[in-house]
């Protein structure tokens, strides 16, 4: 089995749902990356994960229906804490880094997110720093395209939390 991917609209934007062979899922931005999708396209993928997907920026959606996927003992612990935080909410990296049972850790908490396999699946837009935005998708600026996503993202959650 290889690689087999399909597209997701959601109101920020298209998200790219794959699996690999290993059956790893990862779901990303495409605005976010420059590279084509790599497999096959399989538009009866993941239904479940596809309705999350298209549902949660418009509407309450209960907990994503993937688990986190498999990684160290702090990032599984970083990411499941990541999902813990209510919609429309952020915590800093130092709180997420207590959340999954090591507050000194605000860095290893933050490179989780960077690594996330799953945008919005695993909310890490909703991990700011303590003195501003951070980053989002591993890229940090005050403007870019990626942190206007982020920014976007959380200001549709507040409007659902609302």
């Amino acid at each position: 089995m290889g690689t087999f991917w399909r597209s997701v609209e959601t109101p920020v934007g298209t998200v790219l749902l794959a699996v690999d062979a290993d059956h790893r899922v990862r779901a990303e931005f495409t605005a976010l990356h420059d590279e084509p999708p790599v497999g096959r396209q399989d538009p009866g993928l993941l239904p479940e994960a596809a309705a999350w997907l298209t549902a949660c920026l418009r509407e309450r959606v209960g907990p994503p229906p993937i688990p986190v996927p498999a990684a160290s003992s702090f990032r599984r612990r970083c990411w499941l804490a990541c999902r813990d935080i209510p919609v429309g909410e952020t915590r800093t990296y130092t709180l997420l880094a207590s959340m999954a049972g090591n507050g000194r850790a605000a860095r290893a908490a933050g490179s989780a997110m960077r690594n996330n396999p799953m945008s919005l699946l695993t909310p890490c837009h909703r991990v700011v720093a303590a003195n501003g935005w951070g980053g989002y998708a591993g890229r940090v600026g005050s403007d870019t395209p990626s942190l206007r996503l982020k920014r976007r993202i959380l200001e549709l959650e507040r409007v659902i939390a609302s």
